[in-house]
This record gives C-alpha cells, sequence and structure tokens, in this order.
C-alpha cells in the first residue's frame, strides 16, 4: 500500500514539473530602454511588467535576461529564448518572426548637439549629415532612400549611451530615438548638464509602433502570439495595463497602444 502511494505521489510530482517546464517563456529585452526595458528600472521597466503581466495572466512562468538589442534578437532568431520585446516592425524581421499586436506607441523625435542643431520639419532637412544608430534598432523607412544613396552617411554604436556620446563629442550629427528613452540616457550620462547636451526636433520623425516577436521555427510561435494578444487586449480593457502604466509614469500616462 505504501510503495502504491509512493508511486502515485510521484508520478504526479512528475506530471507537475513537466507541465510546469513546458509552461516556461524565456524572455529577452535589451539593456538600456529606460523607463521601458532596462535592468535599472523597476521591475525591468514598464514594457517588461506588462510582458510578464500578460503572460502570468495566460499561466506561464517568465525568465528574464538582458542583453544588446542585436544579441537579444539572435538568441529569439536561434530558439535560445522564446521571446524578445519591445521591437518594430521591418519587412525582414517580419519573415522570420511573429509580431504581436503592439505593446507600445512611440514619438521618434531627431537629437543633435545643442547648440548645433539644424532646423528640423522633413528628412531631406538631414542631408549631408552623419546618423549613430545603435545596433539592433530598426532603419526609419524615412531615412532608408538617403542613407543608401549616401545623402545621410550612417554608423553604428553598441549603445543607446554610445550613439549619445559620440553625438555629444562629434563624429555623429544626429541620432532619432524615443524622448523618453534619449532623455533618461541623457540624464544618466550628463546629469543637470543633459538639457545643455542635447537638443531635441520639435517636429518628430515618425510615430512607430513596438511589439513583442517570437521566431517563426519555435514550435508553439504562433499558438504563443495568439494567446498574448487574447490576454493583452483583455488586460488593456479592464485597465490592468494602464495599472502598470501609472505605477511606473505617474498618474497622468497613459498607455500608447
Amino acid at each position: 500500500m505504501k510503495l502504491s502511494i509512493f508511486f502515485v505521489v510521484l508520478f504526479h510530482s512528475l506530471v507537475w514539473a513537466i507541465t510546469s517546464q513546458s509552461k516556461e517563456v524565456k524572455l529577452v529585452t535589451g539593456l538600456d530602454y529606460a523607463p521601458y526595458a532596462s535592468p535599472d528600472s523597476l521591475n525591468g521597466g514598464v514594457i517588461t511588467e506588462i510582458v510578464s503581466l500578460v503572460f502570468s495572466e495566460i499561466g506561464y512562468q517568465s525568465t528574464l535576461g538582458f542583453y544588446p538589442w542585436n544579441r537579444a534578437l539572435k538568441r529569439v532568431d536561434r530558439l535560445k529564448s522564446d521571446a524578445t520585446f519591445p521591437y518594430a516592425h521591418t519587412k525582414e524581421r517580419a519573415e522570420k518572426f511573429y509580431f504581436s499586436h503592439p505593446v507600445h506607441k512611440i514619438k521618434l523625435s531627431i537629437f543633435q548637439k545643442r547648440g548645433q542643431a539644424r532646423p528640423f520639419a522633413k528628412p531631406e532637412d538631414l542631408i549631408g549629415l552623419i546618423n549613430c544608430e545603435p545596433l539592433g534598432y530598426k532603419t526609419e523607412i524615412e531615412l532608408v532612400d538617403l542613407i543608401e544613396t549616401r545623402q545621410i552617411e550612417r554608423f553604428s554604436a553598441e549603445s543607446v549611451d554610445g550613439c549619445l556620446e559620440r553625438l555629444a563629442s562629434g563624429p555623429a550629427d544626429f541620432v532619432v530615438m524615443s524622448p523618453s528613452v534619449a532623455w533618461a540616457a541623457a540624464d544618466r550620462l550628463w546629469k543637470d548638464e543633459a538639457q545643455n547636451v542635447l537638443s531635441e526636433s520639435e517636429i518628430p520623425l515618425n510615430i512607430s509602433t513596438e511589439h513583442l516577436i517570437i521566431s517563426k521555427k519555435h514550435p508553439h510561435g504562433l499558438g504563443m502570439i495568439e494567446a498574448f494578444n487574447a490576454k493583452f487586449l483583455q488586460l488593456l480593457d479592464s485597465g490592468a495595463i494602464k495599472e502598470v502604466w501609472i505605477k511606473h509614469l505617474g498618474k497622468d500616462s497613459t498607455p500608447l497602444m
């Protein structure tokens, strides 16, 4: 009798372990995207907490890693991790990855060195300048032709901080970034002097959406994206996502989706 009870307990323990393991999701995101995704932000940032909440609500136990953007993308493509976020949609990425419902909508501004800023109203105003783009960032469609025809020169840096430092020191003339991300990095780099270093364009380059993405090679990728989307929209309607947003960014902030 005792032996039978032992095997019953062992069986259920094994079933629980297998089920738990099958419901783990390995998430990765970037290192320098505060307040949205950063190891230095509360709970990894507002988008990180929202993504983790959605997966928790659909029964997944999540683990989280922070990597340079390009490396995070490669980990998901090679199935070393299950999903990464927040990434903008591109034609090239869409060939390899499933994209979720937008988890964030951002304004992208032109940042230049204060005192040397050229007036900006349209992409052609940037002709003749040098752009720094963090590795793993999407090249905005408005700039692609100008870069390909070498009317704008472009080079890459490992991180947001790297591009802003090169903007301040001279090799770069402008960067394209979310104001929240750029100013958070500038405050970290230059503290009270940040406003004296950077100049933000009054007119944005564009408004872009960002997404959770999963490799199309993932055996459960499409199902995970569909489950994520359904629960995300449910939590958005219920106000749960707004609560997370307010916790991170204040009572006057609203989810931009």
